[in-house]
């Protein structure tokens, strides 16, 4: 069972420097754990939300998924909102962002959604690609949810937890 983000809300549409229309949407995760008694769902206390910029018209002249699609109603699901995938955190090459006193600090890690079949063996191609697609190049052996959760196994099982 593949884990689901959903489309919790967007902005109006605004335009890049470029004149490119795109909206800020905000992506909340619904993932799945192994547990003794099977998959479960994350309680949602402990789910991840995210905004990316989805674009009407991207560089690849296609429309990003979430663009028009409409925000999530758990009232009626079958309208659309949800999508395979999930939200991702990895380390990347450095890169500055503004901090709050008005300056720039230095940070290696990034977080974006990512849409696919999350049990799927090509979803680490997939991770890669939209990190890429976002300006940012996944490093090797960097860290990654998945590797975080597979060490916290260890650890517990190590000690008997």
């Amino acid at each position: 069972m593949s884990n689901i983000v959903i489309k919790t809300a967007q902005s109006e549409v605004k335009q890049d420097k470029n004149g490119r229309n795109y909206r800020t949407v905000t992506f909340g995760e619904v993932r799945f754990i192994e547990t003794p008694f099977g998959k479960m769902v994350v309680p949602a206390s402990q789910a991840r939300t995210t905004k990316i910029n989805c674009y009407e018209n991207n560089y690849l002249n296609k429309m990003d998924v979430g663009y028009a699609d409409p925000i999530f109603n758990q009232s009626n699901p079958a309208n659309g909102g949800w999508f395979a995938g999930s939200i991702e955190t990895r380390e990347v090459g450095e890169y500055d962002i503004p901090s709050a006193d008005g300056g720039a600090r230095t940070v290696n890690t990034y977080t974006t959604v990512v849409f696919g079949d999350t049990d799927s063996p090509a979803f680490e191609s997939a991770v890669k690609s939209a990190f890429s697609s976002k300006g940012h190049n996944v490093v090797e052996n960097g860290v990654t949810d998945s590797s975080v959760a597979s060490h916290l196994a260890a650890l517990q099982a190590s000690i008997g937890a």
